[in-house]
């Protein structure tokens, strides 16, 4: 597995663009048995950074443009025209390498609704297989649970006196507690699964491309911009590359496989002339295919919270402000791989219905154990705060919302227009505001109340609805859940087809989350490295049954 240009000889079988959560996956399959040549190429550096594999420690890079996209939406209309930063991983691994590491499959019946769109192959046991194959969680049931996947998951189970007793303040609102929210039994309350293998991070990078970095049919680029595909009488047959500002070609014998993202992978196709005709055209751009979905049903989890002084010096705040702490959760990582420092999220969650009427959870709770003034205060220059204090996060997973991304001009080194509407449906404000009196129902549970000095944010001075409301507009953020704007399907708004080719050009995918039609309910990771898995499969089969035509 190489890492330079000098690498590049000759032609390759397949060329993915992107090394994140899918991408990684997807190269891994492909060069698997050693038959094609897989060229995989990112934008970002190797996974190298201590702060990435240690997870607490992944607060050193939300800002650091040397490992992130530091993406800007658009001012957004229902937010009080706030702008939202949109970090994204820039590195081998993608966002798997800087995100919470929270491993959640989702609601089965979000994936079963995706066969009501027009994408049949996808439901929940479709996919049951895939997220077993990359999974390895041995406390789990084999029926449903991975067992030697390259993706490891520990359970937080018993985490520490405030993840208890957050569980026990659940059950004792009504809530059922969950065992296993991966095994198909989602709603209710539960202690959180990890991506992680003895405390250290268990990235896409880490889980697929460490084990593969000797195939001599693998080649890996990193700090490599594509800036467009080459696309020849309708059919891909390569990429462009700029490298110290000369444009260079490679070329694709099979297919070219995007895999850069719910933001770049529609840029990407924007700059090779597929997506809204008018559009390019305004911009100069040659248009190859019109495509109207490029771009659009772009779609976010909205998340806001609540913040809390806790009783307890045992939080994150604590591990990065107090020294005696810090020795102490230093000492467990390095004996025993547990602790502070192999977290760097949330520790349990309680999926739930906003209403008695929705058919499926719409709302996600999650106990953080820091807090600050924003989702990114994860470091006291960034405004974590000086007391020990934890947050419950309120998530919206299944927003009416939908926005768009698009490309501002033909340099593919700008980064693209984002505006996801957020809480535009006023329906996704109310599913919040009920989020929010949850939290605090859980939170006046004596088993809470004695973690609890005081409600911090947004303070109990904020109690009429509307008052509620007003706080959820000034505080609502991302959740870095984005997906939708490639997205699969077969009605006309679709930009790939079941089979993940991009509609009307030939060997041309795109395998990210980009594809999903809808949210697949809380945390995206774990679904888009499965999609990866399911996407090289796909790819492998479609070949292996022209090969066997041809013989």
């Amino acid at each position: 597995m190489a890492g330079s240009h000098s690498a590049l000889d000759g032609d390759y079988d397949f060329i993915v663009v992107g090394a994140g959560s899918a991408g990684c996956a997807v190269a891994a399959r492909l060069s698997e048995d050693g038959r094609e040549r897989v060229l995989l190429i990112e934008a970002g550096p190797r996974d190298t950074s201590i702060n990435i594999h240690i997870p607490l420690m992944v607060v050193n890079l939300l800002k650091d443009p040397a490992h992130t996209w530091p993406l800007v939406t658009e001012p957004q209309a229902a937010l009080n025209d706030r702008t939202q930063l949109w970090t994204r991983g820039r590195m081998l691994g993608g966002s798997s390498s800087l995100n919470g590491c929270v491993y959640v499959r989702g609601d089965p019946g979000e994936f079963d609704s995706w066969a009501e769109m027009g994408l049949p192959g996808w439901g929940w046991a479709d996919m049951l297989p895939y997220f077993k194959r990359m999974e390895s969680y041995r406390p789990g049931d084999p029926a449903t649970r991975g067992r030697d996947g390259p993706i490891g998951v520990t359970s937080l189970k018993n985490f520490d006196a405030l993840a208890d007793a957050y569980v026990t303040a659940s059950g004792e609102a009504g809530f059922d507690i969950i065992e296993d929210y991966n095994d198909g039994h989602y709603e209710g309350t539960a202690y959180l699964q990890y991506s992680t293998k003895r405390g250290f991070r268990s990235s896409a990078a880490v889980g697929y491309l460490k084990p593969a970095r000797n195939r001599a049919n693998l080649t890996v680029l990193t700090d490599v911009l594509v800036t467009r595909v080459v696309i020849e009488d309708g059919v891909a047959t390569g990429v462009e590359l700029r490298e110290d500002g000369t444009l260079r070609r490679v070329a694709a014998r099979k297919e070219v496989i995007l895999s850069a993202g719910p933001v770049h992978s529609p840029a990407l196709l924007e700059h090779s002339g597929i997506g809204q005709a008018e559009r390019l055209r305004d911009l100069g751009i040659a248009v190859v295919r019109d495509l109207p979905g490029v771009g659009e049903n772009l779609s976010d989890h909205p998340n806001t919270r609540l913040t809390f002084e806790c009783t307890k010096p045992i939080t994150i705040n604590d591990a990065l402000q107090r020294p005696t702490v810090k020795v102490r959760e230093g000492l467990k990582f390095a004996l025993f791989g547990k602790g502070l420092l192999s977290i760097c999220s949330a520790v349990a969650h309680t999926v739930m219905r906003s209403s008695p009427d929705e058919p499926r959870p719409d709302l996600k709770l999650q106990l953080q154990p820091f807090s600050g003034k924003d989702r990114y205060a994860r470091r006291p220059q960034d405004g974590l705060d000086a007391h020990s204090g934890f947050t419950i996060g309120v998530m919206g997973l299944r927003p009416r919302a939908r926005g768009w991304t698009h490309i501002r001009s033909r340099d593919a080194a700008e980064h693209p227009r984002i505006d996801p509407k957020y809480l535009d449906d006023p329906h996704d404000a109310q599913v919040l505001l009920a989020g929010i009196k949850a939290v605090r129902r859980i939170a006046s549970f004596p088993a809470m109340q004695r973690m609890i000095v005081r409600e911090t944010r947004p303070g109990a001075e904020t109690a009429t609805d509307a008052e509620i409301l007003d706080y959820i507009r000034e505080t609502t953020q991302t959740t870095w859940h984005i997906v939708g704007s490639c997205k699969a399907g077969t009605d006309d708004m679709a930009v790939v087809d079941p089979e993940l080719r991009v509609r009307g050009v030939s060997g041309l995918r795109v395998i990210d989350s980009s594809i999903f039609p809808t949210i697949p309910s809380s945390n995206t990771n774990a679904p888009t490295i499965a999609l990866g898995e399911r996407g090289a499969e796909l790819v492998l089969r479609s070949w292996r049954n022209t090969e066997k035509a041809a013989a």
